[in-house]
């Protein structure tokens, strides 16, 4: 008999319309759950979205539509039958506005809705459309990763998408627990816009906190004869050098054959380097890469524990030893043939991913279904030896009961020992959700993203206050709400010992190392489970636990190239580019905290815990997971698209007065004929009387559109279009679209304010979905580094403060900043 995966006793019903909720609901069947896709007669949206294979299948419908089952709806009492037996409905539209939804919703009341929506269910925008190429200009990707000389430049059209549904996926699972906990359903309503948000907070709050625009187009600037990097030509190739955290300047330098630069002290220390006229060093590395292999130098690197990542294509992936060593790919059925395809975001020891079955045919499952639904049909309860109890005994204290709900992560904690973004925005998601979250920092090496050695910056610098450089951070107070902090040095045997005795006391155990450093310290799943057998071990590196490249150091910079994204990303025709904000951090945060729900899941049905093996790299490459089944499915390999999108015409960023921009696309006939009429005759040419033909004349469609939207407002064009159905955004520079949120986030209280002791009150970005059963958490601001050490192990191990002292006059333990 198969091993039971996490959600095997959970059935789905998938009323989605757009790729989002659909891949959200996809993966819920990938870690186990029955997912029923309910069709109309036409079948999903997705079956006819190009590019299509040539027997006419939907590389879409193949990769969001996976392993459900497919039975077609086109009546309320069918749709009410399913949604009767669904622990879970999915939904993409509004239910005033969908019959079939409000039928489901009213039949279902104990199940959890999933909404997956633009904006929203509320607010002023909500209903407005919306996808990944409006998203990406209100949050501020789009201004940042264009060229100065060129319109911005959305991330690639599914990024925004999938990284959705991972926050879909967290929520939902979040709520199921929360229902089998009280027996009670709810709505989960989930913004897209906001959980893209998150993925780029981090470099707007930088800006607000130093002063000034932190991104001006980027990374990538404005390009010309004297710009390099951070992509840098090789001999056979493109790679990234990730200079600016090398701590063996020297040993770099001298294997690149720079010996001029090796010693040099304006950048050889590492303090500081940033600081430097990036200049010399830049055209100094792009003479030494021009003659050597990119191989060969990223192996190099490594060997002095320096950071490199060479632009790899779907092509050269599939044949990545790394990835053949963990057996990522797997092989899915599609027009009648196998074709490769990225598997688990993450893997789990305990809970095997279901993810390999073929999207199914339409209507294919119907018998089944309806006999399934018929015979499990059933009232709502609390199951014995749910969430809520395991809770309890777990920690010696009775669940929650309150007319307000306590958060569905109420009772979980964590001890976590990630650092910079994508760790610590995976505790962040707990947090939200009301987990207590410990976050343990090494007395003498404080988390990179506190400041590295920067000064206090000046936007939150105040006389009448202490303040010191490690707490006054913005890219730090952004992604560690609600956490505290212990500064312990576990290198020492006193303070391993402290760490044995906490971890007992918690039900999650995380850390972003390199693989070998926890084990390094003793700490294997089978000793901690020795301690506390429903102990979950979660882990996330560069590239995961085992394969060739394990020990390799990587960061968001290095695993965008090496994950195949940079490899898509760009202006149509021209080079690969990096994205302006290391989007691999987030995309592994939201994984990481998935696979963690899963795993919650698991354990609330079984009492056993299990280790968690994220990759950076593995992450990122689910994102991006359609292009790869372009090379077996169409025989071809994904290249930068620019703004535009392979089904739907127009999808594009276009010039308007007063040089602002306007993110617009039409993604059915009835968008498009929305805005044919708003712009009174200048789209009538027959050739844009169909979306083929659209498609096919793109360049003089999107001439057009550019004559039309020049002389006119970006925010008037946005808000004229949204109200006829026409997705429009105005592209926002990301200090404005922080520090003068718009109405729909105001309204959702998406942004709310946060006092922190050391840099002062500043609005920011909360959960990117709102429970109906509830006010969503407002954590605490992040802690100041050592805050809480001396609580903590107070709280958890009764230590006095004659002991304390003690540990705090040895280094074992600090309270204050190192420096």
């Amino acid at each position: 008999m198969d091993t039971p995966s996490a959600l095997d006793d959970v059935t789905v019903l998938d009323l989605s319309e757009r790729f989002s909720g659909a891949f959200a609901a996809r993966l819920f069947a990938d870690f186990g759950a029955q997912v029923w896709l309910a069709e109309p007669p036409g079948g999903h949206p997705l079956r006819h979205e190009a590019p299509f294979t040539a027997s006419g299948d939907a590389l879409a419908h193949g990769w969001a539509n996976r392993g459900k089952a497919s039975i077609i709806c086109a009546v309320p009492e069918t749709v009410t039958a399913l949604a009767a037996s669904s622990d879970l409905i999915v939904s993409t539209t509004r239910p005033e506005e969908d019959s079939l939804l409000a039928a489901a919703l009213a039949a279902a009341p104990g199940a959890v809705h999933l909404s997956v929506t633009a904006h929203g269910l509320s607010g002023p925008h909500a209903a407005w459309p919306g996808n990944g190429l409006t998203a990406s200009a209100r949050v501020g990707w789009a201004f940042a990763n264009g060229h100065r000389d060129g319109p911005p430049l959305a991330l690639p059209y599914r990024i925004s998408d999938q990284i959705s549904a991972l926050a879909a996926f967290v929520s939902g699972v979040a709520a199921l627990l929360r229902a089998r906990r009280d027996g009670q359903g709810e709505t989960v309503d989930l913004s897209e816009t906001e959980a893209l948000g998150h993925t780029f907070a981090p470099w707007a709050y930088l800006g607000l906190f130093v002063g000034g625009e932190r991104f001006a187009y980027g990374p990538n600037g404005a390009r010309d004869e004297n710009t390099v990097g951070p992509l840098w030509q090789a001999a056979d190739g493109q790679i990234n050098f990730g200079y600016g955290d090398w701590r063996d300047w020297s040993g770099a330098m001298k294997c690149l054959g720079l010996e001029g630069f090796a010693e040099d002290p304006r950048y050889a220390p590492l303090l500081g380097r940033n600081q430097q006229d990036p200049q010399p060093i830049r055209q100094a590395l792009a003479r030494a890469a021009a003659t050597r292999e990119k191989w060969t130098m990223f192996h190099a690197l490594a060997e002095h524990r320096c950071i490199s990542g060479v632009v790899q294509d779907t092509q050269s992936l599939l044949a990545s030893p790394q990835l053949e060593a963990r057996r990522f790919f797997t092989r899915m059925r599609l027009s009648g043939r196998e074709v490769r395809a990225p598997g688990a975001p993450a893997k789990l020891s305990a809970t095997p991913w279901r993810g390999s079955r073929a999207a199914p045919q339409l209507d294919a499952d119907r018998a089944r279904i309806l006999r399934a639904a018929a015979s499990t049909a059933r009232p709502r309860e609390t199951p014995k030896g749910a969430f809520s109890e395991a809770m309890a005994h777990a920690h010696g204290r009775p669940p929650a009961r309150a007319a307000c709900p306590a958060p569905p992560l109420d009772g979980v904690r964590v001890l976590s020992f990630t650092q910079a973004w994508a760790g610590p925005l995976a505790t962040e998601l707990l947090t939200f959700l009301g987990a207590e979250v410990v976050q343990i920092e090494a007395p003498q090496r404080p988390d990179v993203w506190r400041g590295n050695g920067a000064p206090v910056p000046a936007a939150v610098r105040r006389e009448d206050r202490h303040q010191h450089p490690l707490n006054t951070n913005g890219m730090y107070n952004s992604v560690n709400l609600g956490k505290e902090c212990l500064a312990l040095d576990v290198t020492t045997a006193e303070g391993r010992a402290l760490l044995w005795q906490l971890i007992p006391k918690f039900d999650v155990l995380c850390d972003n190392f390199s693989p070998h450093v926890m084990s390094d310290w003793g700490l294997t799943l089978e000793r901690l489970h020795a301690l506390r057998p429903d102990l979950i071990f979660a882990s996330v590196s560069g590239y995961g636990r085992e394969g060739p490249l394990a020990e390799y150091p990587a960061n968001g910079a290095t695993t965008e190239p090496m994950a195949g994204l940079s490899s898509i990303h760009g202006y149509a025709g021209g080079e690969p580019m990096n994205t302006a904000g290391l989007i691999p951090d987030p995309i592994s945060g939201y994984t990481l905290a998935a696979a963690i729900l899963a795993a919650l899941a698991h354990r609330a049905r079984t009492g056993e815990g299990q280790r968690i093996d994220a990759a950076m790299l593995e992450a990122v490459a689910v994102t991006v997971g359609q292009s790869f089944l372009e090379v077996d499915a169409l025989g071809r390999v994904a290249v930068p698209a620019g703004n535009r999108h392979p089904g739907h015409a127009p999808h594009g960023i276009y010039p308007c007065a007063r040089g602002e921009w306007l993110a617009l696309a039409a993604e059915s006939d009835a968008a498009f004929d929305a805005l044919r009429s708003y712009a009174s005759g200048a789209l009538d040419d027959q050739r844009f009387s169909s979306a083929p033909g659209r498609l096919a004349h793109i360049e003089a469609l999107e001439d057009v559109l550019a004559r039309f939207t020049i002389s006119r407002s970006a925010a008037e064009l946005e808000a004229e279009l949204c109200e006829r159905g026409v997705a429009a955004a105005r592209v926002v520079a990301p200090l404005d679209a922080w520090s003068k949120p718009n109405a729909q986030w105001c309204a959702r209280r998406y942004l709310r304010e946060v006092a922190h002791e050391e840099s002062g009150t500043h609005a920011l970005p909360m959960a990117p979905w709102i429970f109906s059963r509830g006010e969503s958490v407002t954590p605490s601001a992040a802690p100041c580094f050592g805050a809480q050490s001396r609580t903590v192990l107070t709280r958890e191990l009764g230590l006095d403060e004659a002991r304390l002292d003690a540990l705090e006059a040895a280094g074992v333990i600090a309270t204050v900043p190192p420096w």
